[in-house]
């Protein structure tokens, strides 16, 4: 019962607090609707696990460490974890340190990787295109950071969460990005204002599949376009489907079975399980083995999502 009790106790620290500003963290974030709940309605949004809390807990850890690595090669570190506040544009943030070096102060963030994200960033941009949302999110915070100081430069220490590694990417103001967000914290604060939502994204998988309120989006995008199903075979399957745990061999079975009802049907409500598809692209071949890399040509396959409809949902994946 250790690590159950280990988790209990994680899921003891876990709280949900007021949202009154643009957080710097979140506003690299895609989604504005998402952006306007977070300060509206913050108090439905679903909180975290215990094994997520777990990942932030870690993350705390390796920035003590990175301070000790700082300090026992002879850097200053001043204003460890400054709170900045912007009160014309609402928003907020707290730096994690800065760094002097020769005679110049540096704001700086410190953020943890496994292995596979360490190895896949090397500059800005690299951030800015990367293909999780939450890498995505880091060079606007620094770059709000960087405004609200009136610094020019500033730098990111990731840390490798397996081999202990540093890597730092340094990052310099770019002016019309930061004003991409400044305008977005204003379109926040008009919503907010005036009580209004903006419209939903369009799905995205990266971004919508985590978020604290998709139970509130989800509404929305059931109400739109959906077919409704009265199949039982497909209810008694969806069902099952959330039932059984992923890599059972019933669930490959129940997967499969799926997949042959759903293919080719964008939005299908049975039950109270919302079922969403699309046709993706993919590489196939219809040639010998040897050659076939000189004669490759596209195909598609289709891709499903089930979401409980009912209460705050619940989200299964598959192909």
């Amino acid at each position: 019962m250790i690590v159950e009790k280990v988790l209990e106790s994680k899921q003891q620290k876990i709280r949900q607090w007021p949202v009154n500003a643009n957080r710097a963290s979140e506003l690299g974030n895609e989604c504005l609707r998402y952006l306007v709940l977070n300060r509206t309605r913050w108090n439905e949004k679903t909180l975290h696990d215990a094994r997520l809390q777990m990942i932030f807990d870690m993350g705390r850890m390796v920035e003590d460490l990175v301070f000790q690595d700082l300090r026992e090669a002879g850097f200053t570190i001043v204003e460890q974890q400054r709170a900045f506040s912007w009160q014309k544009y609402q928003i907020t943030g707290t730096i994690d340190f800065k760094l002097a070096i020769d005679g110049q102060v540096y704001p700086c963030e410190v953020k943890s990787a496994a292995p596979n994200a360490f190895a896949s960033i090397n500059s800005v941009s690299d951030m800015l295109h990367h293909k999780w949302a939450y890498m995505r999110k880091y060079p606007a915070q620094l770059t709000l950071y960087l405004l609200m100081d009136n610094k020019e430069r500033g730098l990111f220490l990731f840390k490798n969460k397996s081999s202990g590694e540093l890597k730092e990417i340094w990052m310099d103001l770019d002016m019309d990005f930061a004003e991409s967000l400044v305008q977005k914290a204003e379109a926040i604060n008009k919503h907010v204002a005036e009580r209004t939502l903006p419209e939903p994204m369009e799905y995205n998988e990266d971004i919508c599949q985590d978020c604290g309120f998709v139970h509130i989006c989800l509404p929305d995008r059931v109400g739109k376009e959906v077919e409704i199903s009265d199949n039982t075979e497909l209810l008694e399957l969806v069902m099952r489907y959330h039932a059984l745990k992923p890599g059972a061999k019933e669930y490959d079975e129940v997967n499969d079975r799926i997949n042959k009802l759903v293919e080719g049907r964008e939005k299908i409500l049975v039950g109270d399980y919302f079922i969403e598809g699309k046709w993706q692209e993919r590489m196939g071949y219809d040639i010998p083995k040897e050659i076939k890399a000189q004669y490759q040509k596209p195909g598609q396959f289709w891709r499903k999502n089930i979401i409980l409809v009912e209460g705050k949902g619940e989200r299964t994946n598959g192909n």
